[in-house]
């Protein structure tokens, strides 16, 4: 007699920016378009992987002090040393000055309205995002959001299709945690009355979302949109799209029989 067992994967709570939806332009064609201005060569494919780096140093100094909660000239300072941090790791010569005006010609992702008359300075819904979340319902697991912001992205996601079948939706600034911090899981999981076990979170930065999820006792995947991070580096899967995704959930759920 075979006896089917509790689901592996009974929820999967998604990172929202470069995971379901992407600025656009993005980030580095954005600050590309900025130093063409002040008339500094840049490389496209350098300022993009560069990006990873520059968004490393972000989540690392967010996470300690949310940048929302600091003092107006210390938010000033860590949004500098973002660009000098990018600028560097591009391999763009700079000094202070161009950091400077390289900062007040770009306008950063955290600092653009998430609602838009226009696509440009707004964002887009990648393609695979509804297809994923309707396999997902279909084989009865639960989707939750789970975002760093400094406002509420409720009312952004309800602007998306996809927003109106999760199950729940988190953000950091309402519960006063960023990822990585535990309690931004657990404010998915608890209401949800899932056990981490059982959970699958997947997001974009592996120094938030998969640290994160990992120390909440759940799984973790890493997408990689823009095909930046080599999937050796790294102690979880790494996907390219959503589909893979769903397709490792789904793996999962089928081998979740047992012989009694």
């Amino acid at each position: 007699m075979e006896t089917r067992i509790e689901r592996p994967i009974e929820l999967v709570t998604f990172d929202l920016y470069d995971t379901l939806v992407e600025l656009h332009p993005k980030r580095w064609e954005r600050l590309k378009n900025a130093l063409d201005r002040l008339g500094v060569k840049s490389n496209f494919a350098d300022l993009r992987d560069a990006d990873v780096i520059a968004e490393d140093y972000f989540t690392i100094v967010n996470g300690a002090i949310p940048l929302r909660d600091r003092p107006a000239a210390d938010r000033e300072r860590i949004r500098l040393e973002y660009m000098n941090v990018w600028l560097e790791a591009a391999g763009i010569p700079h000094d202070e000055l161009l950091v400077r005006h390289a900062r007040e010609q770009y306008l950063a992702e955290f600092e653009t309205p998430a609602v838009a008359d226009s696509p440009y300075g707004g964002y887009l819904v990648f393609d695979d995002v509804m297809p994923a979340t309707i396999r997902l319902h279909e084989a009865g697991i639960k989707t939750a959001i789970i975002s760093n912001a400094d406002n509420d992205v409720t009312n952004f996601c309800m602007h998306l299709d996809f927003a109106k079948g999760m199950d729940l939706i988190v953000t950091s600034a309402l519960i006063g945690y960023e990822k990585p911090h535990i309690k931004t899981y657990e404010a998915a999981l608890i209401p949800l009355g899932i056990d981490p076990a059982h959970a699958l979170h997947i997001g974009d930065q592996p120094k938030s979302d998969v640290v994160g999820a990992l120390n909440a006792g759940m799984r973790a995947a890493l997408i990689d949109r823009y095909h930046r991070h080599d999937p050796a580096m790294h102690e979880v899967p790494v996907f390219h799209g959503l589909d893979e995704l769903v397709d490792h959930v789904l793996a999962i759920d089928e081998h979740a029989v047992i012989a009694s």
